[in-house]
């Protein structure tokens, strides 16, 4: 005859069975969970690789700028900078010089990300005179106007260099073989540098591509966004800069600002030709 089964040995077999049954139950929940979360993910790389590629498309047939086009952007070149930022600029001799400009406002620190344009990493802080920040606003608000006109999305400028003490001027032309020998507009807070090898993605992105992505993960599929738009900026950067070109040939022919298209370095060299009201 079969002894009875204690009944601590019972409740230790029906608890362990209940556990069995609640893991498998959490496991199957997970799996769904899993499940969802990729067909999410799938859709917003899906929409976000769809969204940019047009924009590619777009561009594709484009002309890029012709050596006409950019020697035009060449007319004015160091001197001529130089004697524009001595006129509306205020030179920073050093970095105690800098602090005291920005103190009473004759210099300001350009925001990092404006829908107009970012500081690209390294070049933060990036301190210009106010005109000169009202002219990038001008700039960018063109370049957007005729991108939107062409139905490609709004890419923004990209700084690459902003206000240099004339101390650290100094130094960088013993180093840099193309740094100004002798005094630079960059001195004077009225002069960055324009990226025209990149231009970053837009400020606010379309927000069909993360209508369905969940909270925890929009941080990850944001960054995966700006990411599809870069790659296209990337290959297309010759196209979408033809295109600031134009503006900034309009913008030198009104004498807003002079341009120098640097061989050297991919960069507008960008000095602000007159006074401008900060908006």
């Amino acid at each position: 005859m079969r002894a009875p089964i204690h009944p601590s040995l019972l409740l230790l077999t029906l608890l362990l069975s209940a556990c069995g049954r609640a893991e498998r139950e959490a496991e199957a929940a997970r799996q769904a969970t899993f499940v969802q979360i990729e067909a999410v993910l799938s859709e917003t790389i899906e929409l976000a690789e769809r969204f940019a590629g047009s924009a590619e498309r777009i561009l594709r047939p484009l002309p890029v700028m012709t050596p006409g086009e950019e020697d035009a952007l060449r007319r004015f070149l160091n001197a001529q900078h130089v004697a524009r930022a001595r006129a509306l600029g205020v030179r920073a001799t050093s970095e105690e010089v800098r602090d005291s400009l920005l103190a009473v406002g004759r210099l300001i620190e350009l925001e990092d990300s404006t829908r107009h344009w970012i500081v690209r990493r390294g070049t933060s802080p990036a301190h210009v005179t106010p005109d000169l920040r009202a002219l990038l606003e001008v700039l960018g608000e063109r370049f957007q106007e005729q991108l939107a006109e062409m139905g490609v999305p709004p890419y923004r400028l990209e700084v690459t260099s902003a206000l240099r003490t004339t101390e650290r001027q100094q130094r960088l032309a013993r180093t840099n073989a193309n740094a100004a020998a002798g005094t630079s507009s960059h001195e004077f807070g009225t002069t960055v540098d324009l990226s025209y090898a990149a231009f970053a993605p837009p400020a606010e992105r379309p927000p069909e591509i993360l209508a369905g992505v969940p909270r925890e993960l929009a941080p990850q599929m944001e960054r995966f966004v700006d990411l599809a738009f870069e790659s296209v900026s990337a290959r297309k950067s010759r196209e979408l800069g033809a295109i600031f070109s134009q503006v900034l040939t309009e913008a030198q022919a009104e004498g807003l600002a002079l341009v120098i298209y640097e061989r050297q370095q991919t960069v507008y060299h960008l000095t602000v030709a007159r006074a401008l009201p900060d908006d």
